[in-house]
């Protein structure tokens, strides 16, 4: 890995998310969620987007989506100032980031389970037997700092990384268990099962952007096999031609198109590295803040 420059890189992030058609018809909530935090004087951001499942069986999972991006952006942000380095060290803090994650989505379900306990009628579904399946999303995210950047992913969705030359890459290994009809889940009895980590040494892969996604996005696409690597350039396109400002002003148009076609929420949220990009307006960011 390269020597840091004085100033750390400038990260800005970016999100949206659309509810989709189907759930419009049935008059289901968004079951998806988005969580972005940045510190720009530290080159420090997270990102994160979940799927509730949506199934009957997994009834509040718009709650455990939500619940899912809050704990992740959390854990996350602790680990930020020991990711010195693109090397197993981090991988394996990354890692223990990830049980930390699961083990604080499941505090969180439980505290809301407690306060909102299951009907009856829920209880006929099972609910109280296995209690975090009606709680059931999975969860994507990506943290930078500096020039270190670090991936986890419990069940679908897409992680993409995109080098300064428009070349999009996956930096997490495939799920063998994903097989477009069942995803692993935050839920599950061994969610760790599930954990993919990777990091990567920004820098040196002279990473521009990153974007996150739910599979509502990829799954409406017809070339399913290249969606992402095409995606990756033309963001990185209109990230330097238009300006980050008029990306987030698009983001919903380009959202609705894959929720109204393939029916299903879809959500992305970026991570842009400002120098590599060749943007100088990281004043776009649409953190949210996240208590300490």
């Amino acid at each position: 890995m390269t020597d840091r420059p004085d100033a750390d890189p400038v990260w800005t992030t970016l999100s949206g998310t659309t509810i989709g058609s189907v759930h419009i018809r049935d008059e289901l909530p968004i079951q998806d969620a988005v969580l972005t935090w940045s510190d720009q004087a530290q080159g420090h951001a997270v990102v994160a987007v979940a799927d509730g499942h949506g199934h009957k069986f997994h009834f509040r999972s718009d709650t455990g989506a939500a619940l899912a991006v809050i704990s992740a952006v959390e854990e996350l942000r602790r680990i930020l100032p020991d990711l010195r380095a693109a090397d197993e060290a981090a991988r394996e803090r990354v890692a223990r980031a990830g049980a930390a994650i699961v083990e604080t989505w499941t505090a969180k379900v439980e505290h809301h389970l407690t306060a909102n306990p299951y009907s009856p009628a829920e209880d006929e579904l099972g609910a109280s037997a296995d209690p975090l399946r009606a709680y059931g999303s999975t969860i994507l995210a990506a943290a930078a700092a500096g020039d270190v950047m670090a991936f986890l992913q419990i069940g679908d969705g897409d992680s993409v990384l995109v080098a300064s030359d428009g070349t999009a890459a996956r930096p997490l290994p495939e799920d063998p268990d994903l097989d477009g009809l069942h995803t692993s889940s935050l839920c599950q009895p061994r969610p760790l099962d599930a954990l993919r980590v990777a990091v990567v040494d920004a820098d040196a892969d002279q990473v521009a952007l990153v974007f996150l996604c739910t599979d509502g996005f990829g799954r409406s696409r017809v070339d399913a096999d290249g969606w992402w690597r095409q995606t990756g350039e033309q963001l990185l396109g209109f990230a330097r031609t238009h300006g980050l400002g008029w990306v987030r002003e698009q983001l919903p148009e380009w959202l609705a198109e894959p929720a109204l076609i393939g029916g299903d929420d879809t959500t992305m949220a970026l991570l842009v590295r400002n120098d590599v990009a060749g943007i100088v307006r990281p004043d776009l960011a649409d953190t949210v803040p996240v208590p300490e």
